[in-house]
């Protein structure tokens, strides 16, 4: 539960000019609700797992570390880009990144994305 208030703590100080509210904390993810409507729920159950799942009126996308896709050289991270079957390479996060920078830099990728 830790760590959750510190991803709530690290996106209310650094991003909010992308929030519409205050991070809401539940027992096992922390949710961000966005400007434009579209919502964020990230799980961090430990270090080097994890799932941020961004879902926007038309579309979603989901950055984790699931155990699947081993052909991609960035596995076990990839992304599913506006539907679960399209999976590509993970561009945004690093594994041996902390919680707090995977935070940014994932929230560095969706304020890029509303800005457009």
């Amino acid at each position: 539960m830790h760590r959750l208030f510190v991803i709530a703590h690290s996106v209310e100080e650094y991003f909010s000019e992308i929030l519409s509210e205050a991070p809401i904390i539940f027992s096992d993810k922390v949710r961000l609700l966005f400007v434009d409507g579209s919502y964020m729920d990230i799980r961090y159950r430990v270090d080097s797992k994890y799932s941020f799942h961004w879902q926007r009126e038309d579309e979603m996308i989901r950055i984790d570390t699931a155990p699947h896709h081993r052909h991609l050289s960035t596995y076990p991270r990839h992304m599913h880009l506006g539907k679960e079957d399209h999976v590509v390479e993970d561009s945004v996060t690093e594994i041996d990144n902390t919680i707090e920078e995977n935070v940014m830099c994932v929230l560095r990728f969706v304020r890029r994305k509303l800005e457009k």
